[in-house]
């Protein structure tokens, strides 16, 4: 968490989370993995439980029902004891590899899928501030470390006491065992065992589930923002406004170039009659209406008119009309059905200037 957030007062970026992750900066509950650990435990051990106390039981008698004579240990051989060491070690393994393999993957997910995959990280390179022993004390001393003692305490109070809870009647039953069987002491010790077992990792879930939520609140804290910090990133984003601009300028530049280059191309140009110039191309094997090949205002209206009579298109004046289409229609589109009729009359009498039959 940062000492000090003075003006951070807006939410972190995607950006700004993205390179936290990067750097390993997530936001982790330890206690989500332990409830996993738990939970997934609790459920295998129950559901194995039947098979495992049978072997255990079997395993127990046979140990306590060996009869040796008083110099056995002389007449028993290595291969003999090599084979009870193996048979108890096949059982063992066959009972507790399931459980184990089951609490790893269980462990390894609850990670995954509050971190992801951050093969990337930069978390673990070295840092000699952490080693400074005047910030380490401060660090013990912050309100952090003493919300964490909090949290540990209230959790060791409420499991314990929940523990108690859920067994109080058991424990009562406790001494009577001495004079029960040997074949009904385990089932009722495992039983208890998956009692307490069942209700502590629900006890420890319920607190993962509020301790993710607010590690969660703590790790979107720690990454707000300033206004002027959100600001710089945009910046960044988006480029720097100066070479923004001189691009759209450049870009600009390019178009022009190329409309006055399509001037004289065009089979007209219409003006306002100097304020004013739209340039029009109509093929009509190509074409199925006039077209605005160039148009400008002012200077750029002026530059038109130069490069139409160097190239000899006609320039007619009909205020209208290059009012019109320079508003309405952008360069390289075809003028509306509107201006079908005013547009035709003035290419034909282009046309019949030039001595063409339309």
């Amino acid at each position: 968490m940062a000492d000090d957030l003075g003006d951070k007062t807006e939410p972190a970026t995607p950006k700004r989370k993205e390179e936290a992750r990067r750097q390993g900066q997530v936001a982790v509950s330890r206690d989500v993995s332990t409830a996993a650990v738990l939970l997934g435990g609790v459920g295998l051990l129950g559901a194995m439980l039947p098979v495992g106390l049978q072997k255990m039981t079997e395993m127990t008698r046979q140990g306590l029902t060996l009869s040796f004579p008083g110099e056995w240990y002389r007449d028993i051989s290595i291969d003999q004891v090599y084979t009870i060491l193996i048979q108890t070690g096949v059982t063992v393994g066959a009972l507790s590899l399931p459980i184990v393999l089951g609490i790893v993957a269980l462990g390894s997910l609850a990670t995954l899928l509050q971190t992801g995959l951050l093969w990337r990280t930069t978390a673990f390179k070295l840092d000699w501030s952490r080693i400074n022993p005047a910030k380490g004390f401060s660090r013990l001393a912050s309100l952090r470390s003493l919300v964490e003692l909090v949290k540990g305490l209230l959790k060791i109070a409420i499991i314990t006491g929940i523990g108690l809870w859920v067994t109080r009647h058991d424990v009562l039953r406790v001494p009577e065992l001495i004079q029960v069987e040997l074949s009904a002491v385990l089932p009722l010790a495992g039983s208890l065992a998956f009692k307490i077992g069942l209700a502590v990792s629900g006890a420890i879930a319920l607190l993962a589930v509020l301790d993710y939520a607010y590690q969660r609140y703590e790790w979107e804290r720690s990454l707000r923002m300033s206004k002027q910090e959100i600001k710089e990133e945009q910046k960044a984003a988006e480029g720097d406004p100066l070479i923004k601009s001189r691009v759209r300028t450049a870009q600009r530049e390019l178009i022009k170039k190329r409309m006055l280059a399509a001037v004289k191309t065009a089979d007209v140009v219409i003006t306002n009659p100097t304020h004013l110039a739209v340039a029009l191309k109509y093929d009509t094997a190509t074409m199925t209406a006039p077209v605005v090949v160039a148009k400008g205002a002012g200077v750029l209206a002026e530059r038109i008119r130069e490069l139409a009579r160097h190239h000899s298109v006609p320039v007619v004046e009909n205020k209208f009309v290059a009012r019109t289409v320079f508003k309405l229609v952008d360069v390289g589109k075809e003028i509306p059905q509107d201006l079908y009729r005013a547009v035709a009359e003035i290419l034909a009498f282009v046309y019949r200037a030039k001595g063409v039959t339309a």
